[in-house]
């Protein structure tokens, strides 16, 4: 009897042990998968917002020449009707506005948030991050400047933003499928802990 609490201790204690190395490689594992499931999400974005940015500017680019606001309008709402865009936004050579999906009353503004602001300096492609706020969803602002051929300045800049609602809802599916896995993992090890103490105990009873 006086072997048999030791025993029983030690192999508790290994249990103990090996259930709290599976818990952190469980959660290293999650923190791994997730930042770079963000990450290739993130690039995927930057790509498609990049694309229909470029596509919308190269549209644009005549109407902007000719200051044809109705037909800038009907490409920025054109865009809008997309899956995962926010908005579209057509800005003139000043910085103004001169189309705004879903805004008609921002036509000739010059937005002063800092995003805009940041806008407003672009020559090449620019990313920028949006932090959810009182009506306002969490996304992703993709800026294209407009460039003429053979002109050296910036005619315009078209913007459009993507909701960042399908990349949380990815995550959080991953972030549940490796759970799953892990209390599967953990209750596996569990089982095997228990097995082999239920083993040991018996060979100290067998002797």
């Amino acid at each position: 009897m006086g072997t048999q609490r030791p025993r029983r201790l030690v192999s508790l204690r290994l249990s103990l042990a090996c259930l709290a190395i599976h818990l952190a490689l469980t959660l290293a594992l999650l923190l791994v998968v997730e930042s770079r499931q963000r990450a290739a999400i993130v690039h995927q974005m930057a790509q498609r917002g990049e694309t229909m940015a470029t596509q919308l500017a190269a549209v644009s680019t005549k109407s902007l020449l000719t200051y044809n606001f109705v037909t800038l309008e009907q490409d920025a709402e054109k865009i809008a009707q997309v899956r995962d865009v926010l908005y579209a936004i057509i800005l003139d050579r000043e910085g103004r506005v001169a189309a705004s999906s879903g805004h008609d009353e921002h036509q000739g503004m010059v937005l002063p948030d800092t995003v805009s602001q940041q806008v407003a300096q672009v020559s090449t492609m620019l990313l920028q991050h949006v932090p959810p706020s009182k009506g306002t969803a969490e996304h992703y602002d993709i800026a294209v400047p407009v460039i003429v051929p053979g002109s050296p300045e910036k005619w315009g800049t078209v913007r459009v933003g993507l909701s960042l609602q399908e990349m949380q809802r990815e995550i959080v599916r991953t972030r549940l499928q490796v759970l799953v896995l892990s209390v599967v993992g953990v209750a596996s090890s569990c089982l095997v802990a228990a097995f082999l103490t239920s083993q040991a105990q018996r060979a100290d009873h067998g002797r």
